[in-house]
């Protein structure tokens, strides 16, 4: 048998059986825009991973927070809120007025108003049968004198804080003086005064006093901030009753702002005094130049969300920075994450 492997015949794709076969013009499934597409939406997350990293390999950065001094705003009495005037984030300046607070009537205030209102009308049976007139006493007078006291103690501190006027200071210590007086006309009762102008003279007195201490059950008085700053939070809302010294406000000095930066103890020897830093702000490219102030005492853990955990060290130092350029007004946010460039790495 013969077997030959040459070929006898050309291999022509398109005929079959020396039949034509028309094909369609080829065409790829997918273009090569599309392609490239996929591919950078893959990898482009990756390479920018390897970017942060190298940068972060080559130049020292650490995370911080910007800082401001603040202070709360608390209830000098207690009573509820009737009146709310502040609005978060608004710049108060000193005399503004933050909130009304409606006094609540404390149990001293009722027990004197309720003994006064008995002598009172012990001295008004008396007017009507003269024979028995009541025995001068200086009891209820030396309570008076003493609720008096604390009251114009009260005035004056709410005064201080800008919650009371000079004139409620003058009435508190007018009272004052008008029931030490009282007292020490009771004292020195002349040999001429009849009992019935004695009782006439008490009991205006008496009226007097519950006339003013009625006035107190439902008197009101302004919170008033007596230092600027901008509102960061209002604790209280109108018809809530609050306790002397509850929080109702708190407000930050924008003044006093600065940066708090958490350095990872392998770049200590990058922490210098005086040394010139970069801040760079969110949503911002160009940095503000801040200096250290001080030598850093505290170490603790890098509080959570400022960058990324595989980046950020878990540990780090406490340095406070003076910021040498102003703060963007809009930038000047109490927490706000920011980033604080320290130059190249040493590797030697």
């Amino acid at each position: 048998m013969r077997v030959s492997f040459s070929q006898t015949q050309k291999n022509d794709p398109e005929l079959r059986s020396g039949v034509k076969i028309p094909y369609s013009p080829g065409k790829r499934s997918t273009s090569k825009l599309l392609w490239w597409s996929i591919l950078a939406l893959v990898f482009t997350p990756l390479i920018v991973l390897l970017w942060n990293i190298f940068i972060d390999w080559i130049f020292v950065s650490s995370p911080g927070i910007i800082s401001m001094d603040s202070f709360a705003i608390t209830a000098p009495e207690n009573g509820f809120i009737k009146e709310v005037y502040a609005k978060k984030g608004l710049d108060a300046d000193p005399g503004f007025v933050a909130m009304k607070l409606v006094r609540e009537p404390s149990p001293e205030l009722i027990d004197q108003i309720a003994l006064m209102k008995a002598e009172r009308d012990s001295l008004s049976s008396a007017l009507n049968s003269p024979a028995k007139f009541p025995l001068i006493s200086t009891r209820l007078v030396d309570q008076n004198i003493e609720f008096y006291r604390k009251e114009a103690v009260t005035v004056r501190r709410l005064m201080e804080q800008g919650a009371a006027t000079r004139a409620e200071l003058n009435l508190a210590e007018s009272n004052l003086r008008s029931a030490m007086a009282e007292r020490e006309s009771i004292l020195s009762v002349r040999a001429d005064d009849t009992a019935e102008k004695n009782t006439r003279s008490r009991l205006d007195y008496y009226n007097r006093s519950i006339e003013y201490l009625e006035s107190l059950k439902g008197s009101s008085f302004e919170v008033v901030i007596k230092r600027a700053g901008r509102i960061q939070s209002i604790e209280a809302f109108p018809g809530q009753s609050v306790n002397a010294g509850d929080d109702l406000l708190w407000i930050a000095d924008p003044r006093t702002a600065k940066v708090i930066v958490y350095v990872a103890p392998e770049n200590f020897e990058k922490i210098k005094i005086d040394s010139e830093v970069k801040v760079v702000l969110p949503g911002k490219s160009k940095g503000i130049k801040a200096v250290v102030e001080e030598m850093p005492t505290t170490s603790q853990s890098t509080p959570g969300g400022l960058g990324s955990r595989m980046l950020v060290s878990p540990r780090s130092i406490r340095v406070y920075l003076t910021l040498k350029q102003p703060l963007p007004e809009e930038r000047i946010v109490d927490g706000l994450p920011v980033k604080v460039e320290w130059g190249l790495r040493s590797f030697f």
